[in-house]
């Protein structure tokens, strides 16, 4: 996609920040979006963290929200989290304990997994988030 845009005269693409290195090398450029307060942001770690923060107050406990366009200072306006959708109810025990296993560590705050985060420009969950997601998990079965 990155060399589509490139070779693409007059293009605008979007472009998640997992591939930032991509668009730096490419030399395509990444736009400053209006947020919600006004400001023009880039996706920076730290604008990113200000979404997600600003965010949690009206995360449901199912984390189905939007994303976009959250209120507060320097918060990028365009954020999501990924997500993991899977039944509660497993055909076996041994499953369900296996894919709960493997979501627990996927989301573990951990500097293991705060380094794989990192390489691909992504933050960890907020820890609001995190124990959501931590509910939402033992709950498969």
């Amino acid at each position: 996609m990155i060399g589509k845009i490139h070779d693409t005269p007059y293009s605008i693409g979007y472009v998640g920040v997992s591939f930032h290195h991509g668009v730096a090398k490419a030399g395509i450029g990444t736009a400053a979006l209006k947020s919600y307060n006004g400001e023009f942001l880039l996706p920076t770690p730290q604008s990113i963290k200000a979404a997600a923060a600003a965010l949690w107050p009206r995360t449901p406990a199912d984390e189905r929200l939007t994303l976009v366009n959250a209120p507060g200072a320097s918060a990028y306006p365009l954020i999501n989290y990924e997500y993991a959708v899977v039944s509660k109810k497993q055909p076996s025990p041994e499953t369900a304990a296996a894919l709960r296993s493997f979501l627990l560590w996927a989301i573990a705050p951990d500097e293991t997994n705060a380094q794989y985060l990192a390489a691909a420009n992504f933050i960890p969950l907020p820890a609001h988030v995190w124990v959501l997601s931590h509910d939402q998990i033992e709950e498969i079965k």
